[in-house]
């Protein structure tokens, strides 16, 4: 038996990786500025990246993990199956 916990977590995962595949050919100042974007979101007020989002790598995983994030705030059960 699958836990429907698992078949949250596929789904947001999917989701997320979708993403990370639109942003991948964005230029690096939009997925800066996206980053900067998710970062004001959640409450940090910087007008510069941190340290550990300097590269396009880093840059991209950040997005990918907040959009996994987001995903699973608003997705349930039903709506994976």
């Amino acid at each position: 038996m699958i836990s429907p916990v698992t078949n949250v977590i596929r789904c947001n995962l999917e989701k997320a990786k979708e993403v990370g595949l639109k942003w991948e050919n964005a230029s690096c100042s939009e997925i800066r500025a996206y980053c900067l974007e998710i970062l004001k979101e959640i409450g940090c007020n910087s007008a510069e990246l941190p340290d550990n989002l300097q590269s396009r790598e880093q840059q991209l995983n950040f997005i990918t993990g907040f959009a996994s994030f987001a995903f699973g705030e608003v997705q349930n059960v039903q709506s994976c199956n």
